[in-house]
C-alpha cells in the first residue's frame, strides 16, 4: 500500500515499481523438462526369477529446477518419449523422434505429431525467435551438417553447405589430417544466436552459427570429457539446452545431462545437472539425481508480460492522463 499522506504526484510516480513488485512477486528458478529413466535396484534377498529380484526401470518426463538441479518427475510412468527437445516461446515442448516432429504435453506424455522430414538424429533446439534447427545423421552414422526444421510442418533444409562441416572443425583443432573425425552430435541448445552440440566421438562442444552452419570448437579437443572431480571421471553428456536465466525472452545460458560417474572401475547412475562455461567448454554440476539418466532436454524462454502486467501499466497510462487533464 502506498501511504495516504502522499502527493497524487508522488502516487503516480511511486506506481509503477509498487505494481511491478506485486504482479511479478519473488524470482523463481526456470524450469528443464527432460526425458529421463529411473533404475529401480531389484532385491537380492528375493529368489532370482521373482518379480522383483530384478532391477526394473521407469520413463518419465522430468521437470528440473536450474537453482537446484534437483529433477521431479511431472508425468505418469510412459515410454516411446523422444530423445531431443525444444520449448517455445508460446510455452509448447517439442520433439524430435525417428523423423517425426512431435508436440509433447509434459503432465500427461501425450504426444501429437506435427510433421515428418525422416531425418535421423538425437539433437534438437528452437530459438527463440522460432526458428528449428537439428544435426542429422547422414549414410556413414557421422553427424555433420546443421538442418533447419520448420516447427509448424517439420520440413527441413540443410544451412551448412559443407558435408564434413563438424569433422573438419575438430580436425583443425585437433591438428589432425582432414577426415580423420566422425562426430556424432548428440544433442543441441542454444545461447544467443549461437546453437551447442556435444561431440561423443570427442566429449568437445560444439559452436554452430544457426544462419551458415558454421562449426567451430569451444575450449580445446575433449573440453567437455576433461572434467573431473578427483578420482571421478564424468560420461553420458546425453542432452542440452539453452536456459533463459535473466528473464529477458532470451537463452543466456547453456545446460546439460551428465549421466553417469566412474571411480576405482565403478560406474554408477549419476543423474547429473551441469552448467557450461562457454569461454572453454568445461562444466559444473549443479546438481545430481542418483539412478536417473536423461536422454533429452528442453526449456522455454521466459513468455512475454501476462495480460495482468498489461492491464497494470494501462492503469498507470490512464493515472497520468488524468493528472495532466486536472486543473492544479
Amino acid at each position: 500500500m502506498l501511504p495516504n499522506s502522499m502527493s497524487t504526484i508522488e502516487r503516480i510516480v511511486l506506481l509503477p515499481a509498487a505494481l511491478l513488485t506485486a504482479l511479478s512477486g519473488p524470482a523463481t528458478a526456470t524450469t528443464i523438462f527432460a526425458s529421463g529413466q529411473n533404475l529401480i535396484p531389484g532385491d537380492p534377498g528375493i529368489p532370482a526369477g521373482q518379480p522383483g529380484h530384478d532391477d526394473s526401470r521407469e520413463n518419465y518426463v522430468y521437470a528440473i529446477n536450474t537453482q537446484t538441479g534437483v529433477a521431479t518427475p511431472v508425468s505418469p510412468v510412459t515410454s516411446g518419449l523422444p530423445a531431443a527437445f525444444g520449448g517455445t516461446t508460446g510455452q509448447d515442448l517439442i520433439g524430435f523422434k525417428n523423423g517425426d516432429l512431435v508436440r509433447l504435453d509434459p503432465t500427461t506424455a501425450s504426444q501429437s505429431t506435427i510433421g515428418s522430414n525422416g531425418l535421423s538424429s538425437t539433437s534438437f533446439e528452437i530459438l527463440p525467435d522460432g526458428r528449428a534447427f537439428t544435426v542429422p545423421f547422414n549414410d556413414d552414422f557421422d553427424t555433420q551438417q546443421l538442418h533447419e526444421v520448420d516447427p509448424t510442418d517439420a520440413t527441413s533444409i540443410t544451412v551448412s553447405a559443407s558435408p564434413t562441416e563438424i569433422g573438419d572443425a575438430i580436425d583443425l583443432s585437433a591438428g589432425n589430417v582432414r577426415g580423420t573425425a566422425r562426430p556424432f552430435l548428440i544433442s543441441l541448445g542454444a545461447v544467443g544466436n549461437t546453437l551447442y552440440g556435444i561431440d561423443l566421438d570427442t566429449n568437445s562442444l560444439i559452436a554452430l552459427d544457426p544462419d551458415t552452419g558454421r562449426a567451430g570448437l569451444v575450449g580445446s579437443v575433449g573440453a567437455v570429457g576433461n572434467v573431473t572431480n578427483g578420482a571421478v571421471t564424468y560420461a553420458g553428456f546425453s542432452a542440452l539446452t539453452g536456459v533463459d536465466e535473466t528473464g529477458d525472452g532470451q537463452f543466456d545460458a547453456l545446460f546439460g545431462a551428465v549421466n553417469f560417474a566412474r571411480e576405482n572401475g565403478e560406474t554408477e547412475r549419476l543423474g547429473g545437472i551441469a552448467r557450461y562455461d562457454l569461454s572453454d567448454g568445461s562444466w559444473d554440476l549443479v546438481g545430481t539425481n542418483p539412478g536417473i539418466i536423461f536422454f533429452g532436454m528442453g526449456s522455454s524462454p521466459v513468455p512475454e508480460p501476462s495480460g495482468l502486467m498489461f492491464l497494470g501499466l494501462t492503469m498507470m497510462s490512464q493515472c497520468f492522463r488524468r493528472r495532466r487533464s486536472t486543473p492544479e
